[in-house]
């Protein structure tokens, strides 16, 4: 026999659905606790300091080069990376607002008109049509799960986990857009200084071949002093055939970042530097500084999304009660239709309780499973953060005597040089120990400008290693900002 709820029965219902929502649900999730990773606590040199609290916010602040922030924003608006980071971060913010829907009753209006045509063997009373119009407008409430048991709210806090690690996600790709962009420019740069220096170096070649050409002419230079001048020449020639490649394959490197010839960027192409970055770190920073690298909060938030998981997983092995139920006017007539006599309404709670169901055993083992994998992958991301920020900072240190030992030498070759010039025009040396001093001056000079290169790329490196800083801010430039190039590349026919 069908029991019938009675109005008593159907308020006491009702009243045991609101006190239970009022309490709130049950959570069968674990508690989100961040794993602890096994890393020194301090990253630098002089491990007696006090630890210092170190953040980066805006990149404009970290960059203090006009023309280096123009191509950083030229790359945060048209890069592909980074556009394809934001759309699967609003995809993954969509199924949280879904998901997020479930904790709260769906009421739903509808207005309907039903011509039904009964059959003449079964409908025969007298007087009535066999076609009949059924006119109806109802209110209802679909099926709303009662969470007692936080089945729902885990999902829901799963969901957002995975949105936020989502967002963590779209920082890091920003950062490195912005690490990347940088770096690329300064690259550039680099390039057009070494075919600068390509050039120079090829033109004093031409003059000391001419000059040596005028000697062998007048009795004074030999044929051989003429054949290593020659070969001195071919071979500064094949490297600057070198450093075009290698200045086109940066230039190309840039615009792809940048996503538009460097030809329609307006930027200065009078002050082009190799500028320092305004980055002053104290002598001991505290490793927690990595905690808000956004690859490290994704990995985290992507474990606390396992951990909402195994919440909802465990719920699900007791039983669901759903909640479902319309109220409004039914009538044969639409005059009719909103009379008193035409109101309908109708309660349905149902539970479900799960008796025989493998897969649910199967869903928790799943869940657990993932949790472990998530916090082993944590674990490693910030073992691979300290890993990356320690070996930059000690390179840090280093680049600084590195820089100053290639200027003396810059200088010691170039007095080499001169005097080695002195004693072959005055007959005391022979034209290979010129050679020998001009090739050492241009491979000094070479290593010179490939070191301050490092150096600026390490201290980029650096800066998205510790966290970086994507906010967007109003920025002057400092009017007394250092420069370690005083000179101004030539960007030559093509940029």
């Amino acid at each position: 026999m069908t029991k019938i709820f009675t109005r008593n029965s159907l308020t006491s219902v009702t009243a045991l659905a609101a006190s239970l929502l009022l309490s709130g649900c049950l959570s069968m999730a674990p508690n989100n606790e961040r794993p602890q990773a096994s890393i020194e606590q301090s990253f630098g040199q002089n491990a007696d300091a006090q630890h210092a609290a170190f953040s980066l916010e805006a990149w404009q602040e970290f960059f203090p080069d006009p023309n280096a922030r123009i191509m950083i924003e030229e790359a945060l608006e048209s890069n592909t990376d980074l556009r394809i980071a934001i759309a699967r971060m609003a995809e993954v913010e969509g199924r949280y607002q879904i998901q997020r829907e479930n904790l709260f009753p769906s009421i739903s209006g509808e207005i309907s008109q039903a011509r039904t045509k009964n059959s003449a063997n079964v409908f025969t009373v007298p007087g009535v049509d066999s076609i009949q119009d059924v006119y109806s407008a109802k209110v209802g409430l679909m099926s709303y799960e009662l969470d007692l048991f936080g089945r729902v709210r885990s999902l829901n806090d799963a969901a957002l986990a995975q949105y936020l690690s989502s967002a963590e996600a779209a920082r890091s790709v920003k950062l490195s857009v912005i690490a990347q962009t940088a770096n690329a420019y300064y690259s550039w740069i680099s390039a057009s200084r070494s075919l600068n220096l390509a050039n120079k170096t090829l033109k004093s070649r031409e003059d000391s071949l001419g000059l040596i050409q005028k000697r062998l002419d007048t009795g004074i230079a030999s044929e051989l002093d003429l054949a290593q001048a020659q070969a001195s020449l071919a071979t500064v020639k094949a490297q600057k055939a070198q450093f075009e490649r290698a200045h086109a394959a940066a230039k190309s490197a840039l615009e792809l970042l940048i996503g538009k010839p460097l030809s329609t960027v307006d930027f200065n192409t009078e002050q082009l530097s190799m500028t320092e970055m305004a980055l002053e770190l104290p002598d001991s920073i505290s490793s927690e500084v990595l905690l808000s690298r956004p690859d490290v909060l994704s990995a985290e938030q992507s474990l606390y999304a396992a951990n909402a998981n195994i919440g909802a997983a465990r719920a699900a092995f007791f039983p669901s009660i759903s909640l479902t139920g319309d109220y409004g006017y039914s009538s044969t007539e639409f005059d009719t239709l909103f009379d008193s006599e035409s109101k309908t309404w109708s309660f349905i709670p149902s539970i479900r309780i799960p008796i025989f169901n493998n897969g649910l055993q199967a869903n928790l083992d799943i869940a657990e499973a993932q949790q472990q994998r998530l916090i082993a992958e944590y674990e490693k991301a910030v073992q691979q953060a300290f890993s990356e920020v320690y070996q930059l900072m000690a390179n840090r240190s280093t680049y600084g005597g590195e820089l100053e030992a290639n200027r003396s030498l810059v200088k010691a070759q170039s007095k080499r040089l001169t005097l080695a010039e002195a004693k072959y025009k005055a007959g005391l040396a022979s034209y290979l120990e010129v050679l020998n001093a001009q090739q050492d001056q241009f491979t000094a000079e070479q290593a010179l400008l490939e070191t301050e290169r490092a150096q600026l790329a390490n201290i980029i490196s650096l800066y998205k290693a510790l966290g970086g800083g994507d906010k967007v801010v109003s920025y002057e430039p400092r009017k007394d900002a250092d420069s370690t190039d005083t000179e101004t590349p030539s960007l030559g026919d093509n940029g």
